[in-house]
């Protein structure tokens, strides 16, 4: 029972979409963190709804992450793309985040109204740069360190 149990929480950790949805939500987590004095929701009354906060959007971008993955591996007919992964199929991972975050952000500052923006606003859309320079950012990233920590898992891939 042991030995199934180790070989089935190997699987896991060797899965593609694992290393996507774990190293999205760490690096993205510390980016939210940076970034929230500059939203409105950071005058919430108490710590624990910051936290909750943070941690909600930090699930979310997790989503996304895994979601473009599986886009790009449905284009490239298998999930192991990230292992011969290019500078297309980077940026086509990065840019499903991206646009994806894009209407997401205008949907809820300025349709939803969510939350508000006071600075740094791109003009004409009214969203901040934030968000989308995170996406620039991050997927890159993500895919590198999602890479090398399934190397060390090659034998169950």
């Amino acid at each position: 029972m042991k030995k199934f149990l180790t070989q089935w929480i190997d699987r896991i950790l060797a899965a593609p979409e694992t290393n996507l949805f774990l190293f999205a939500f760490l690096l993205h987590f510390v980016y939210e963190v940076w970034e929230s004095p500059y939203f409105d929701f950071y005058a919430m009354p108490s710590l624990s709804d910051k936290v909750n906060y943070i941690t909600h959007c930090t699930v979310g971008d997790g989503v996304i992450t895994v979601v473009s993955g599986w886009m790009v591996a449905g284009l490239y007919r298998s999930r192991k793309w990230i292992f011969r992964n290019t500078w297309k199929s980077t940026l086509l991972f990065t840019a499903l985040g991206w646009i994806y975050t894009l209407i997401s952000e205008i949907y809820r500052v300025s349709i939803a109204k969510l939350y508000g923006v006071s600075m740094l606003v791109v003009p004409v859309i009214n969203i901040s740069w934030l968000p989308l320079l995170q996406w620039v950012i991050l997927p890159p990233l993500i895919l590198y360190m999602a890479k090398r920590h399934m190397l060390g898992y090659r034998q169950e891939i």
